[in-house]
């Protein structure tokens, strides 16, 4: 297994200053070198075999932050918009209305009249992702100092999506993305992880201070059952020591929701309880975990061993068929946790929510969010004991704002 992990750069001053930068040259603000300093020293005790940085200024300026030896590498360049490089949002709807015009029809248009198209810079970004893993060994890692838009491009390869910015937030600055490669297939573990900022990212802060509506998706912390290798599925585990450390420094981290829902399974409502720290705390049965039928209690070989042909159909060929004979389909999970998420947030239409489950329940209810089917599902990695994945939900939306974020990273 090989990984790439993505770090937007810092905020520059033309971000500061509200314009679109494409190739355009600007430094750092002095946000942004400060934000460069705090991943920096979040990444100090990761080992990356190679760093790679875009040759753009805000890019250097941030790999330079990070204290290791990297090169720069022009296939990471931001996207050429042409001629929006340097305008705002309003003068690019004034002065291009027939261009983006074209763009909201899919007609694969350059970017202010000269720049790149939106395939041209998936094709770009592609190559250079794909060069890079070849160059990696098994079990190697590379870092990659980039830009927005390249992540996003990263993004739609990996999940599939063509319009990604339909289903996630824009990348924050100075936040990690990254992407495994087990084979040829890619997955997604981790996505606008800025932790070394504060526990919920800027855009999502953003929303809650406006009035807005704001889900943190918690997975439990770890039990006895995670330790063995035994699918727990709906059996009521508690958690052990580790999971309770975990569940107590996520909420001394964390800070406090308004209000916390959990699965009433005991390992999920025993982390909420750290969690929620004096907030409401409530159970829904919709939360629990993906039911596993005949496999729950069991490893992953003793599973292959005692159930080949539903293994193979399920795993091999992507049929969606009840887990362990008896348990839940995919599709039903999904189904499931999303009722259940609407029933959570119906009576609530502003404000902080934490909801505590499980790995595949978060994973369910977001591939629905990205509209990933059960043969997709695996593009998405299951999220770590005591991550935190955030959801906005503006203007009927749902919107995802990171996934699998954890403060101190293994």
């Amino acid at each position: 297994m090989r990984s790439i992990t993505f770090v937007r750069h810092g905020e520059s001053t033309g971000n500061a200053s509200g314009i679109i930068q494409g190739r355009g040259s600007s430094p750092l603000s002095e946000r942004g070198r400060m934000q460069a300093v705090a991943v920096g020293e979040r990444l100090r005790n990761q080992h990356f075999d190679l760093v790679v940085s875009s040759d753009m200024e805000r890019a250097v300026e941030t790999a330079d932050a990070l204290d290791r030896p990297y090169v720069t590498d022009a296939a990471w360049r931001e996207m050429d918009v042409g001629g929006w490089d340097g305008l705002t949002n309003d003068e690019i709807s004034e002065r291009f209305a027939h261009e983006l015009s074209a763009l909201r029809d899919r007609q694969d248009v350059p970017l202010g009249g000269t720049g790149e198209t939106l395939s041209g810079l998936v094709n770009r970004v592609l190559t250079a992702r794909d060069a890079l893993f070849d160059g990696l060994g098994d079990g190697q890692s590379a870092l990659v100092v980039c830009h927005g838009g390249v992540i996003e491009a990263v993004l739609g390869l990996v999940l599939g999506l063509r319009e990604p910015h339909r289903f996630v937030a824009r990348v924050t600055n100075t936040s990690l993305t990254t992407v495994v490669a087990d084979g040829d297939r890619m997955q997604l573990v981790r996505f606008n992880d800025a932790a070394h900022l504060g526990p919920v990212n800027g855009w999502a802060r953003s929303r809650l201070r406006e009035g807005g509506l704001v889900l943190g998706l918690v997975r439990h912390g770890r039990t006895a059952a995670n330790d063995s290798g035994r699918w727990q599925g709906q059996t009521d585990n508690g958690l052990n020591d580790v999971g309770r450390r975990q569940a107590a420094d996520l909420a001394a981290w964390y800070g406090e929701f308004g209000v916390v829902y959990a699965s009433p399974l005991g390992r999920a409502y025993q982390t909420a309880e750290a969690l929620a720290n004096g907030s409401e705390l409530a159970t829904h049965p919709g939360l629990v975990e993906l039911g596993m039928g005949a496999w729950e209690g069991q490893t992953r070989d003793e599973i292959v061993v005692g159930w080949p042909e539903l293994w193979d159909r399920i795993y091999e060929h992507n049929e969606d068929l009840p887990r362990g004979d008896s348990g839940e389909t995919w599709a039903s999970l999904r189904e499931r946790m999303t009722r259940a998420v609407s029933e959570v947030i119906a009576d609530r239409h502003e404000g902080h929510i934490g909801i505590v489950s499980h790995g595949a329940a978060i994973r369910g209810y977001v591939s629905d969010i990205l509209g990933l089917d059960h043969s997709a599902r695996r593009r998405l990695g299951v999220p770590a004991n005591t991550s935190v994945s955030h959801v906005v939900i503006e203007d009927g939306r749902r919107v995802l704002a990171d996934y699998n974020v954890i403060p101190v990273l293994a």
